[in-house]
């Protein structure tokens, strides 16, 4: 039972890895540096995990490609989702997927007196990175010097 439960476990990291490497590194490529956001992929790639999910799912995958009856159906499924999160390597899939996961668009901001508007690209440890529409610029601001006015949390 021990040796199911560690083998599940090294294979599911495998093969998870491999989705979650080229999703991420796609988002690298067509949505970090489009936008120029200055991150280092490890940060990003480290931030960004729900390791809540992300345990349980290498264990079922381990699991579904060593044990299940159904293994040879599920590696079709596999190969599928493989290709769906190689995608994002094609920028305008990346930049999508981007945008979909990290970005907040209309926000308005206030630094000090100064007020503005722009979209949220990103929140990291201790910045934000926001696109100003006004300047055609993405500006990076720490976070203990702004203020959010029209957002949930950030």
């Amino acid at each position: 039972m021990i040796y199911r439960v560690l083998n599940s476990f090294f294979i599911g990291i495998a093969f998870v890895s491999l989705i979650d490497f080229l999703y991420f590194i796609g988002i690298k490529l067509n949505y970090f540096d489009i936008y120029k956001i200055k991150e280092y992929f490890n940060i990003i790639f480290i931030d960004n995990q729900n390791f809540y999910i992300l345990i349980p799912t290498i264990f079922l995958v381990g699991y579904l490609v060593l044990y299940c009856k159904f293994s040879r159906f599920f590696m079709r499924v596999y190969v599928l989702v493989v290709l769906l999160a190689l995608s994002s390597i094609y920028e305008p899939v990346g930049n999508y997927f981007g945008k979909l996961q990290f970005m907040r668009e209309n926000l308005n901001f206030r630094v000090g007196a100064i007020k503005f508007s722009g979209d949220l690209l990103y929140s990291s440890r201790d910045s934000l990175y926001i696109y100003r529409k006004d300047m055609l610029k993405t500006v990076k601001i720490l976070k203990k010097d702004i203020k959010v006015e029209n957002a949930d949390n950030i």
